[in-house]
C-alpha cells in the first residue's frame, strides 16, 4: 500500500484545496492530511476544530493529523511510514519547510499543479466585498 502525506493549513476549504486533495489521491491509497495549526506564514480564520472537521469529511481524506510547527512536522516526517509527500508546485525550485530532511529520509515529493485561481485569500477577498455591497445597499435603502 502507498501511503502519502499532504502538508495543509486549509483555512476555508475552497475548490482548490480539494482538486489538490483528489489529485493527490491518485498516486497513493491512503492519503494523510498533516493539518498546520498554527502556521506563523497565515493567521486562519477558522479555527483547528474547523478546518479539522471540513478536511476529515473529504472523500478523498483516509486520515488528518494535527501539528503545530515545524519541529512537529519534522518529528512526525521521520516517525511515520509513508511514500510520498505532496506540496503544491509553488514550492517547486523553493526552499520549503523540512525539504532538506525529506531528501534525507529518500522520500519522493511530488508537485501538485495548480491550474486554477482558487484559494482561501480569493475567497476571503470576495467575502469581504459582498458584505461591503449589502452593507452599501441596507444603507442606499434606509
Amino acid at each position: 500500500m502507498k501511503i502519502g502525506i499532504y502538508p495543509m493549513v486549509a483555512d476555508i476549504l475552497h475548490p482548490g484545496h480539494l482538486i489538490a486533495i483528489e489529485e493527490a489521491k491518485k498516486y497513493c491509497d491512503y492519503l494523510i492530511v498533516a493539518l498546520h495549526c498554527c502556521p506563523n506564514y497565515k493567521d486562519p480564520v477558522q479555527t483547528i476544530y474547523e478546518r479539522y472537521m471540513q478536511l476529515r469529511a473529504v472523500k478523498w481524506v483516509d486520515e488528518v493529523i494535527p501539528y503545530y510547527d515545524k519541529y512537529d512536522a519534522a518529528t512526525m516526517l521521520k516517525s511515520f511510514n509513508y511514500d510520498v509527500y505532496f506540496l503544491g508546485d509553488d514550492h517547486k525550485g523553493k526552499d520549503w519547510e523540512n525539504k532538506d530532511l525529506l531528501s534525507t529520509l529518500g522520500k519522493e515529493v511530488i508537485y501538485l499543479p495548480r491550474q486554477h485561481d482558487f484559494s482561501s485569500t480569493n475567497l476571503k477577498i470576495r467575502i469581504v466585498d459582498k458584505e461591503m455591497n449589502i452593507n452599501e445597499e441596507v444603507h442606499t435603502n434606509a
